[in-house]
C-alpha cells in the first residue's frame, strides 16, 4: 500500500544521495514511477490512491509534479469519460 511517507521518504533518500545536499543546488529531484514497484499500473485502484497523494502533497506546496505530454493526454482523456 502507498502512502504520503514512502513517496517523501524516496524523494527524500534521491536528495541526500545527490549533489544537491553538498553544493547547494537547484536540481530538480526527479522520481520515475515507472522505476517505483508501488505504482502498479495494472491496478486501477492502487495508481488512483497514488495520483491522489501526488496531488494532496503538491496542494499543501511539498512537492511539485509534471506529466509526459502523453500521459497527460491519456489522465484527463481517462477522467473526462467518469
Amino acid at each position: 500500500m502507498i502512502s504520503k511517507s514512502i513517496i517523501l521518504n524516496k524523494l527524500l533518500d534521491k536528495y541526500e544521495k545527490s549533489k544537491s545536499l553538498v553544493t547547494n543546488s537547484n536540481r530538480r529531484i526527479i522520481l520515475k514511477l515507472d522505476k517505483m514497484k508501488e505504482y502498479d499500473i495494472e491496478n486501477y485502484q492502487a495508481k488512483k490512491l497514488f495520483h491522489d497523494i501526488i496531488f494532496d502533497l503538491e496542494r499543501k506546496g511539498l512537492i511539485f509534479y509534471s506529466w509526459k505530454n502523453h500521459e497527460k493526454r491519456k489522465f484527463v482523456k481517462r477522467n473526462m469519460v467518469k
